[in-house]
């Protein structure tokens, strides 16, 4: 079972760690990763429950997470280039301290911090929506590093999307079609001398295709059969198979009935 429970969660040392990780009491695990990352959802569906689409920031919100972890050691290799270089040129130069060769390290730490920073920033970031309810998961505000999850019901009435309000993303956004995602859940409310919706939830730069896949799912034909739409990209829609269920008591005095 360990060997198992290894490969689901990776392979070499994180998958090590993941093993172990997944021996921890079940609830206090959930309790722990709930404050930090996005319910997972998969392992905790209700009856009957599967997800339909699960929206997350354009990739370019992860950009350095994904060179950090992807390619660490092409990364470590580029710093001990670095460090090798300037300790070969102090010995030539007598201007040059050889202690400058510890910059790059610094600099790999620092870049390391951020990435991790930015990874866990951009998994907090989340909108789920199943056939029984929509899951937004938001970082909570004023606290590092924890995680708010809202599950509502219904679905919103007002979709708008707009430009970011940071030049540096503005320019991915112009690059890739990204917006940020603004969603207003009952009142039609717009900001004065704007197109904006007021009194929105807002999902920062989200992929293009991933708002027309939620819009599909929002503005049904009244009366109608389903929408014929070709869509433009690859939609993150997950299926479980099996279904993953938790037993409550409720369901087991059911069976103990029958």
């Amino acid at each position: 079972m360990s060997k198992r429970r290894r490969t689901e969660a990776g392979t070499g040392f994180t998958g090590l760690l993941g093993s172990y990780w997944h021996r921890l009491p079940q609830n206090f695990r959930w309790n722990i990763e709930d404050t930090f990352q996005p319910e997972d959802l998969e392992a905790r569906l209700l009856p009957n429950e599967e997800p339909q689409l699960e929206i997350r920031m354009a990739w370019y919100r992860d950009i350095v997470g994904g060179i950090v972890f992807h390619y660490f050691n092409y990364v470590l290799g580029i710093t001990l280039l670095l460090a090798s270089g300037i300790l070969l040129y102090s010995l030539f130069n007598p201007l040059v301290s050889p202690y400058l060769a510890f910059v790059p390290f610094g600099l790999l730490l620092v870049l390391i911090i951020y990435a991790v920073m930015e990874r866990i920033e951009y998994r907090q970031w989340r909108l789920l929506k199943t056939n029984a309810r929509l899951i937004i998961s938001i970082p909570q505000p004023g606290s590092l590093f924890l995680v708010d999850n809202i599950e509502l019901k219904g679905l919103p009435q007002v979709v708008d999307t707009n430009w970011s309000r940071n030049p540096v993303w503005r320019v991915f956004q112009f690059i890739t079609g990204a917006r940020d995602l603004y969603l207003s859940l009952a009142a039609y409310r717009f900001v004065e001398g704007t197109a904006r919706v007021g009194d929105a939830l807002i999902i920062p730069d989200v992929m293009p295709d991933a708002v027309f896949a939620l819009k599909r799912l929002i503005f049904t034909v009244p009366g109608g059969g389903p929408q014929k739409v070709v869509f433009p990209g690859p939609q993150e829609v997950v299926f479980p198979s099996p279904q993953k269920v938790i037993p409550t008591d409720e369901l087991d005095e059911e069976e103990e009935d029958e």
